[in-house]
């Protein structure tokens, strides 16, 4: 029976690189490690218990990061405390596209559970109400942010955007978002929450749903530990990712992705640099 490409499920396909690349590597690795290189504009990728860089591509070039910021957000979020504080969401905050809770407009939650929705299924209207919440407006959340970046090592930075929308005078580079990334791990809340594949949500009318976490990795590879991921047209595919395996941790930060073979390709790079392969 002839298989058409998308019945093909990724997971197969992950399967198949891997084996290709990983025999292929043994013999000739500075040729098929191209193939293996996500097909984005800045990359790089940290060993986690060393901290040195394994690899690494126009690193430091300012570019817009979409959804990735959240994971600052998040910091700032956590920094102020008080999660059980109650916030509750407005039509101003909903009034943002693509990505934002169901029926949100009036439901009240705790600063805890608009985290989780922000992290897990990038919920934008989620990282308004908790700017709105924690600063008043989303240009002194940014300046907080900002501040927030430059005390974790992160000097080149600026950031006017909860959410990771576009902004004029807004940009990052993977090698600042890798600091930010790697703090953001170490936090044992936002450790938990990006390795959330579902989230169990209460809408505004008292309806039960389930959020599904927005990185794809995490739901197809169980040595993913999740982060964050992006997309806007101006940004590209973006990804902060985590993977453990074989007593290794990599941390890659990934900015202007430019095919949906990007999540393939990311898992590829990440279980070869775990292996040792590249």
């Amino acid at each position: 029976m002839r298989l058409r490409h998308h019945q093909i499920r990724p997971t197969v396909l992950f399967a198949l690189f891997f084996a290709i690349f990983s025999q292929g590597l043994a013999g000739a690795p500075s040729s098929l490690a191209k193939f293996a290189m996500v097909e984005a504009d800045s990359i790089l990728i940290v060993d986690g218990d060393t901290g040195k860089v394994l690899f690494e591509k126009e690193a430091d070039r300012p570019r817009e990061i979409a959804s990735v910021q959240k994971l600052l957000s998040a910091l700032v979020i956590l920094e102020a405390g008080d999660l059980n504080k109650p916030v509750t969401v407005t039509a101003a905050d909903a009034s943002c596209q693509p990505t934002k809770l169901p029926n949100s407009v009036g439901g009240t939650y705790t600063r805890r559970e608009l985290l989780e929705a922000m992290l897990v299924l990038s919920a934008n209207d989620a990282a308004r109400a908790l700017a709105r919440d924690n600063s008043g407006s989303e240009a002194a959340f940014g300046a907080k942010m900002t501040l927030m970046a430059r005390r974790l090592g992160a000097k080149t930075s600026v950031f006017k955007d909860s959410a990771g929308f576009s902004a004029g005078g807004q940009y990052s580079t993977a090698r600042d978002m890798m600091k930010i990334a790697m703090a953001a791990y170490k936090n044992p809340v936002i450790r938990e929450i990006v390795a959330t594949k579902n989230l169990p949500w209460r809408e505004a009318n008292g309806k039960l749903t389930s959020l599904r976490n927005a990185n794809r990795i995490l739901h197809r590879h169980p040595n993913c530990r999740g982060l964050k991921v992006g997309y806007t047209g101006a940004a590209g595919h973006c990804a902060a990712v985590v993977w453990e395996e074989k007593g290794r941790r990599i941390f890659a930060v990934i900015l202007r992705g430019h095919k949906e073979m990007f999540w393939l390709q990311t898992a590829v790079m990440m279980k070869l640099y775990a292996n040792g392969l590249l």
